[in-house]
């Protein structure tokens, strides 16, 4: 068989690969997140498995999995008691305020915008922006808009507790057994292409760990920028504002905006009573904090994870993400550059004999693994079978 033939059967063989995985993307996407979960949580399996102890007792793969797992909902509940009352209060207080009365407090402040919205056009004659925004507000926050939100979270609460079971149960045996996710994958190749497989698994939870661990350090530098500015300028909820500024932080592009609303939104709802004279100075501290921290992301802690994790032109990595958004909206645009990453390794590994590929994968760093070590391997897990 030639090489040509050779390689139109893999890549036929991975366009089927790719169209079963499409067909069940819910089932695979249970794995991917197990796995992504199970590496970042080999440093916590490898602390438990050294340092619990109960006389004579040592944890084990199964006790230090179980651990791991425990750590993880530990800091998910902790993070909710954390912040879920502050939300809640702030729903509480939308839910009775006077939107009429407040309509009338904005009339005076937005006269001389008024004047130049009706002279653009955008406001009719018996409209005014005060009205506008009341209107806005009583709509968004209406009891019956609340009940139907409810409602809808009841009915998708079914299938996040799916999520959240399935990829708990995959995660703890993937913790449990390291090379349990590698030996699903090399069931699905021929023997002679198990050293690439590894190779291309051992590179990918490399970049990958490096990738979310630089995103989660991105992430508290944020927060902990944004809250300790937002603390200095006297704004309430400044903890609350900067946890939630990071966590948005992590949409690329799109997130620093959704940060800075979320913001505005949780300082407006904190002070619906006050003047708008006293009101408008908060909204600018708000403004001008994530400002400041968007600035520092942007030139320092950004630049540096993508330089060690993703390794990649700026100009590419805004075209996959542009490309994610389309195929997965906000999600897709989470995942899309870890994604990126990993095919761009496997690409390499399988594929590069072709030019857009050596194009494509020329930043990464390749590691070609040691025929030696990998016979030896293969050969200590025939034995141990």
């Amino acid at each position: 068989m030639t090489s040509t033939n050779r390689t139109l059967i893999w890549l036929l063989g991975a366009a089927l690969l790719i169209a079963t995985f499409y067909y069940f993307a819910d089932i695979l996407s249970y794995i991917l997140l197990a796995w992504v979960f199970s590496m970042l949580g080999r440093p916590l399996m490898i602390f438990f498995q050294k340092r619990v102890r109960i006389g004579r007792f040592r944890a084990g793969p199964t006790t230090a999995a179980l651990l791991t797992i425990v750590t993880f909902y530990g800091i998910l509940v902790g993070l909710l008691f954390l912040f879920v009352p502050t939300i809640v209060a702030q729903a509480r207080n939308l839910s009775t305020v006077d939107y009429q009365a407040l309509g009338e407090k904005l009339k005076i402040p937005f006269a001389n915008l008024d004047a130049q919205m009706h002279q653009l056009g955008l406001l009719s004659t018996d409209q005014s922006l005060a009205t506008k925004t009341q209107e806005m507000l009583s709509t968004w926050f209406r009891p019956a808009l609340v009940g139907s939100f409810v409602g809808g979270f009841v009915g998708v609460a079914g299938n996040i507790l799916v999520t959240f079971i399935s990829v708990t149960f995959i995660m703890f045996f993937f913790l449990q057994e390291n090379h349990l996710f590698l030996n699903i994958l090399n069931s699905f190749v021929p023997n002679e292409q198990e050293p690439k497989v590894r190779h291309a698994v051992q590179e990918s939870s490399s970049v990958l760990t490096s990738y979310f661990g630089g995103l989660l350090n991105q992430l508290v530098v944020f927060s902990v920028i944004v809250a300790a500015l937002l603390w200095i300028l006297g704004i309430d909820n400044a903890l609350l504002i900067g946890a939630f500024g990071g966590i948005f932080n992590i949409v690329p592009y799109v997130g620093p905006i959704l940060g800075m609303i979320f913001g505005v939104f949780i300082t407006l709802s904190s002070h619906l009573d006050a003047e708008f004279a006293v009101l408008m100075p908060m909204l600018l501290k708000v403004l001008v904090a994530f400002g400041i921290t968007q600035t520092i992301d942007n030139n320092f802690t950004g630049p540096m994870i993508l330089s060690k994790s993703v390794q990649a032109h700026p100009l590419e990595i805004f075209i996959v993400t542009l490309v994610a958004a389309k195929l997965g909206g906000v999600i897709g645009m989470v995942i899309g550059i870890p994604v990126y990453t990993v095919l761009r390794v496997v690409a390499r590994i399988f594929f590069g004999q072709f030019k857009v590929v050596q194009r494509l994968t020329e930043g990464l760093i390749e590691e070609e693994p040691e025929p030696q070590k990998v016979e030896v391997i293969l050969t200590k897990e025939k034995k141990s079978k």
